[in-house]
């Protein structure tokens, strides 16, 4: 039912019941937020967004207050805009300057709000506690002087991750966000997925760089540099660069980085597809002895991490396929003596990767240094590479001229899409019609789709979001159907949603992701079946080389 209101003298339609903020923004009035998420309950926390409602003595928060039909409002009326302000200096008073230093200058939200309500100076008086710098993490920094406490960080780790490795500490003017017993985030039930950088509105929250080791070593004349690009992160960096969102990267990225210093330039997709292969093997293998037991894909490094150390009673049900990532790191050194592999990705979550236990036994699955979509984007700026005025190079990637499936891992439910097309290569009398594979496609939280092998039904689940995860376990634990191969991606809606992405990322965007990956699948001539898969003609091979099962796969204690 839709009611009438009054908004600066103006009358405007709005949905009965839904918040004041929803109804401006949907008629085009902007008011200022800090707290506010899409899709989050509202917490009206911040303040900022508060408005001047006719009737009432106090000023109301428009992210949390209900439309009513009498209701008579200004957004920003001398009133309004001097709370806001008064707010605004506030939280200023208790973040620390160096903007300049800042990993978020200029695509940080206080900065932004700042310039908008024109406030250059402090009125008050800033305070002098020094707070700590958290680097226990291998994939997150925490800056706790940065954090305006707007609490965004403490529900997605808590609503969509479920882990709950940040909350607020302590009390009154000594409140801040930390971790439990305010240890670091290694001490904590963290996964690394780095959801919460996207989130956060300052540099309170940012990934651990190793941005100058990296450079470092680009630069040594003695090591040879390699690049291994995510498909994720070519169908993102676009749009650091002012390019249309969606468009898709790869060649236009390839050829500046080789104007850098990087010998070779890598996709990660033939090892994705090829993980692929060696996953549907081992799927087929432990199938009939563990009859509905459902078992789970490797692939995502945070959910992993989720499944080591706090859902030890699934560590057996994980296929034991190391990602394609950790297969062309291997092949890389192995090929090129003095190699130095840098992993150019969209994934948080893989910066932990290269300080796990396993890397100590076998060291060549790893590369040397992990750069997330931000890192990269850097790169690219120190060595004064201008990409509009860049002609693009033609690149001879060695590795899959046939193989595109392996662009699907960018996404939900796309290693599973990966894994039918394997299936129907091998079984040819195997039927999944396209309606069915489409319902593994979109950005829908849990996909499930089932089809026919050998007169069993299969059915496969792709989940994204552990908490989503968390809910389909006890949805399929009262249902008699159970999942027999379940993907799960940390990342709401997968690696084009990772932690490493641009931090400006919206909707829009991540649709505009989800469509230049699929331009990039287009590309895919037949898919081949891991026996049959070429290996580029210059690199020895032997199949014992890979040890596709981890080393250590133990609960974290």
């Amino acid at each position: 039912m839709n009611v009438e209101i009054e908004v600066n003298g103006k009358m405007i339609k709005a949905k009965k019941g839904e918040v004041i903020l929803d109804a401006l923004n949907a008629n085009g009035i902007h008011v200022p937020t800090l707290c506010h998420l899409e899709g989050f309950k509202p917490s009206g926390a911040c303040r900022i967004c508060v408005v001047e409602a006719e009737g009432r003595r106090e000023l109301i928060p428009s992210c949390s207050h209900p439309v009513e039909e009498w209701m008579k409002i200004k957004t920003h009326s001398p009133r309004v805009i001097k709370a806001r302000r008064t707010i605004l200096e506030l939280l200023l008073t208790c973040h620390s300057g160096g903007c300049i230093n800042c990993d978020k200058n200029q695509t940080c939200e206080l900065q932004e709000l700042a310039a908008e309500l024109n406030i250059s100076e402090h009125s008050y008086i800033p305070g002098s506690r020094r707070k700590r710098i958290d680097v226990t993490s291998p994939s997150v920094l925490r800056d706790p002087a940065k954090c305006v406490l707007c609490g965004r960080c403490v529900r997605v780790c808590e609503e969509v991750e479920e882990v709950a490795a940040l909350d607020f500490l302590r009390r009154g003017s000594r409140t801040e966000v930390g971790t439990v017993l305010d240890k670091g985030l290694n001490y904590s039930s963290c996964i690394h997925c780095g959801q919460c950088i996207l989130v956060c509105p300052t540099g309170a929250l940012q990934e651990k760089s190793s941005f100058d080791a990296a450079v470092r070593a680009l630069q040594d004349s003695g090591g040879y540099p390699v690049a291994l690009i995510d498909p994720a992160l070519a169908a993102s960096m676009n749009e650091w660069f002012g390019y249309k969102p969606g468009l898709d990267f790869t060649n236009l990225l390839a050829t500046a980085l080789k104007r850098i210093g990087f010998r070779k330039v890598y996709s990660s997709a033939w090892g994705n597809e090829y993980e692929t292969g060696l996953a549907v093997d081992e799927f087929f293998k432990l199938r009939k002895e563990r009859g509905d037991r459902p078992l789970f894909l490797s692939g995502c490094p945070a959910f992993v991490r989720y499944v080591e150390q706090s859902r030890p009673d699934l560590l057996n049900d994980l296929l034991p396929v190391r990602p394609g990532r950790q297969i062309m790191t291997h092949l890389l050194k192995k090929q090129q003596e003095g190699s130095v592999v840098f992993y150019l990705t969209a994934c948080t979550a893989a910066k932990s990767e290269i300080q796990s236990q396993d890397r100590i036994s076998r060291p060549t699955f790893y590369p040397d240094f992990v750069l997330t979509a931000r890192e990269v984007y850097k790169l690219i700026r120190l060595f004064g590479i201008r990409m509009e005025d860049l002609a693009v190079e033609t690149q001879q990637d060695l590795f899959g001229a046939q193989v595109r499936s392996g662009y699907l891992h960018a996404v939900t439910g796309g290693y599973l899409e990966a894994g039918l097309r394997i299936i129907r290569s091998r079984y040819p009398g195997t039927s999944v019609p396209h309606d069915k594979i489409a319902k593994l496609k979109g950005l829908k939280d849990i996909k499930e789709c089932s089809f026919e092998l050998e007169g069993d039904n299969i059915h496969l689940a792709a989940i994204g979001g552990i908490a989503h995860f968390e809910d389909w376990l006890k949805e399929t634990a009262s249902r008699k159907k159970q999942a027999h191969l379940v993907e799960v991606m940390a990342c709401p809606n997968g690696c084009i949603n990772g932690g490493g992405q641009p931090i400006t990322g919206s909707e829009r965007n991540l649709r505009a992701r989800i469509k230049a990956v699929g331009e990039m699948d287009d590309l895919y001539s037949g898919v081949q079946t891991r026996e049959k898969m070429e290996i580029p003609f210059d690199f020895t091979w032997a199949e014992d080389d890979l040890e596709i099962k981890f080393g250590i796969r133990s609960v974290i204690r």
